[in-house]
């Protein structure tokens, strides 16, 4: 861990400073990693397997479908819409959903529903995107999708084996996430690997579709002032990036990869 490239953030309170903050940054270039949980910055790959089930039903989904699917959405009415559009599209029920009501990240948003005295729904969790494909995917599979969120059902155990595939390794070890699902945990270097082994895959144009998709709709994937977002929009080349809890931040030209993570934590850092 030592020799892992880092870096000191300072957040600063009326120009004094108030935290500091250590942030570990490695590219798929270098030669040292770090053990971590991706969180969020997971989801890229983890919608994979589902878009592949799909290709074979003649599913196509489009690219603001596959943008929130592979989102940490703020819940705002955007997101809310597609969301709900999407479920009657494919006849799944969104209260099936395994996550919870969450108040949205979106600070207006969230402000507006609660000065008009309206309860917060599951499809304002900024997972709900995910957990709605998963019930999709459970469809696709003719399996039922009570606890598809465990790590024994069959949704989990197809992502769990494409994980070993597109990472190159045996054996996972796994948290549990703030939605309820399964957290992978892997190193830095295997993680990032995985989108060079990606596209050398028959997963190639899935990953690509992936990659249009988050650049195309980036307000999709975060939302309004989110950093993921933010990046994607002005980038001045195509670029997937992807938020995580706990400081994870993951991004992409398909060619340089790069992944931050502040070890303490810290979202605002």
């Amino acid at each position: 861990m030592d020799n892992v490239n880092s870096f000191e953030i300072e957040l600063l309170r009326n120009n004094y400073v108030e935290s500091k903050h250590k942030i570990f940054v490695t590219t798929n270039k270098d030669k040292v990693g770090f053990d971590f949980f991706p969180r969020s910055a997971i989801k890229p790959f983890q919608i994979v397997p589902l878009i592949a089930l799909a290709n074979k039903n003649n599913i196509k989904f489009d690219s603001s479908e596959i943008a929130i699917f592979g989102s940490s959405h703020s819940g705002q009415d955007m997101h809310l819409n597609l969301l709900k559009k999407i479920s009657k599209k494919y006849e799944v029920n969104w209260k099936e959903i395994f996550c919870a009501p969450q108040r949205p990240m979106h600070i207006e948003t969230a402000d507006n529903y609660i000065s008009k005295n309206i309860p917060f729904i599951k499809l304002h969790n900024n997972c709900s995107g995910k957990h709605l494909s998963m019930l999709i995917y459970s469809k696709l599979l003719n399996t039922d999708n009570n606890n598809y969120q465990s790590i024994e059902h069959l949704v989990q155990q197809n992502i769990n084996n494409f994980y070993k595939e597109i990472f190159e390794i045996d054996e996972i070890h796994y948290g549990i996430d703030g939605c309820g699902l399964p957290a992978i945990y892997l190193n830095s270097k295997l993680f990032l690997k995985g989108v060079m082994n990606i596209l050398l895959s028959e997963y190639k144009d899935i990953w690509l579709s992936i990659f249009n998709s988050y650049y195309r709709y980036p307000e999709l994937v975060g939302g309004e002032n989110r950093t993921d977002s933010n990046i994607m929009i002005n980038s001045h080349n195509p670029l997937l990036a992807k938020s995580g809890a706990e400081g994870v931040l993951f991004a992409t030209d398909n060619d340089t990869s790069y992944l931050f993570k502040c070890l303490d934590g810290n979202f605002r850092a």
